[in-house]
């Protein structure tokens, strides 16, 4: 468990208890099951989990909206069971609308706004000379993460380190961190040289709690932090209302929480938000100073290394077929 966790961050521990709270006799949809875990943002990761985990007790008991199985034999189970089906589809008499919470995502919800007042958006006072960007690729059940770091004077690589995890939390929006942290962890602890300032592949500030996977990696490693994403989450862009500024201020509540930034080469705009212990202003500049080729070096650089990781692994594993 993690050192401050709320709550186990297992999802499969998490899904059968929500699975085991299904009446027998009826069925739930993955919103429904989603809801019950805490976020009907999960709904997606119900289903993808139980593609992957066919197995899981009461899984051919979870539907898709449109009343079909999610299961591809479920039908024929769900028929030894009694139930009446009608073109593949469960009839609706027999959906539940609700089930009892499960303490899960509501509680890492929770812990996200909670550690929210923990990040500092000041600058520190050090200098910056090298700058590491930290990537994490996924093939099948593993993650493959690298740190890259660059020198700030000429973007000059130093280091890079990579390992690889398994993965035990699906991919659900806004709780990234919960996915990701391990392998990042594990990543910049094979550093040698610890970095200036860390830029992480996702958001920090500019997420629905104000607590983005830049903001966790930040306030958990007590590092400067940088939240690079290229797709928005939260907040609204606004228009420019200076002609010399090139980055757009994203709002949430009426706080510019971050800026959408076209780099030049680069078509579509990225967004920079504070992860922790750095000004929103620093953190802009030096995603513009460390850009080359549309995204930061040290990010460019790592998610190089971890998609050919990913790929010599699968190449590997096929040619040992």
């Amino acid at each position: 468990m993690r050192p401050y966790a709320a709550v186990d961050p297992d999802f499969a521990k998490a899904i059968s208890k929500g699975l085991a709270e299904i009446p027998h006799g009826r069925v739930a949809t993955c919103g429904t099951i989603a809801r019950a875990l805490g976020d009907v943002r999960a709904a997606r990761a119900v289903a993808t989990w139980l593609v992957e985990h066919p197995d899981t007790p009461r899984g051919h008991r979870v539907i898709r909206a449109d009343s079909r199985p999610v299961l591809a034999a479920a039908e024929q189970q769900l028929g030894r069971e009694g139930f009446p089906m009608v073109g593949g589809c469960v009839d609706e008499s027999r959906i539940v609308a609700s089930l009892p919470d499960v303490e899960f995502l509501g509680v890492l919800r929770a812990e996200q706004q909670r550690l929210a007042s923990k990040v500092i958006e000041n600058d520190d006072r050090g200098p910056i000379e090298i700058v590491a960007g930290v990537d994490v690729a996924y093939q099948g059940k593993d993650m493959y993460a690298a740190a890259a770091c660059v020198a700030l004077a000429d973007l000059e690589t130093v280091e890079v380190a990579l390992v690889r995890r398994r993965v035990d939390f699906p991919y659900i929006p806004t709780y990234l961190a919960y996915r990701e942290f391990p392998g990042i962890e594990a990543a910049i602890q094979r550093l040698s040289t610890r970095p200036d300032v860390l830029m992480i592949d996702g958001h920090g500030r500019l997420h629905p709690a104000l607590f983005g996977v830049a903001c966790d990696v930040g306030v958990r490693l007590d590092l400067p932090t940088i939240g690079v994403a290229k797709h928005p989450l939260a907040g609204r862009v606004q228009p420019l209302s200076e002609k010399h500024e090139d980055a757009l201020p994203v709002r949430i509540d009426g706080v510019t929480r971050g800026y959408a930034w076209t780099p030049p080469n680069r078509s579509r705009a990225i967004y920079v938000s504070l992860g922790h212990r750095i000004s929103l202003r620093h953190a802009l500049d030096l995603v513009r100073k460390t850009t080359r080729q549309g995204y930061p070096e040290a990010l460019r650089i790592a998610d190089r290394i971890s998609r050919n990781m990913k790929g010599n692994e699968k190449r590997e594993k096929g040619a040992a077929r």
